[in-house]
């Protein structure tokens, strides 16, 4: 049973490091950045999604709809 969780956890932790070295590539957003979002995201998530292409395609959507939101409430 501990094996299980070990290996749940350390599998969240390289999808979690892969996955803010993506976003700091492809959006240029800070590693601070990116950690804050990704945990925020698995905190709101009651299971983890089927795919890594899904989770950061979710959070890439997250950013951007947040980015527009900011451009028209300043304009």
């Amino acid at each position: 049973m501990k094996k299980k969780i070990a290996k749940k956890t350390i599998a969240l932790f390289v999808i979690r490091e892969k996955l803010a070295f993506d976003l700091c590539n492809e959006i240029y957003m800070q590693r601070d950045e990116a950690y804050e979002i990704i945990d925020f995201a698995l905190q709101l998530t009651d299971k983890i999604p089927e795919s890594y292409e899904q989770l950061k395609s979710e959070i890439k959507a997250y950013i951007v709809i947040n980015m527009f939101s900011l451009l028209t409430k300043f304009q």
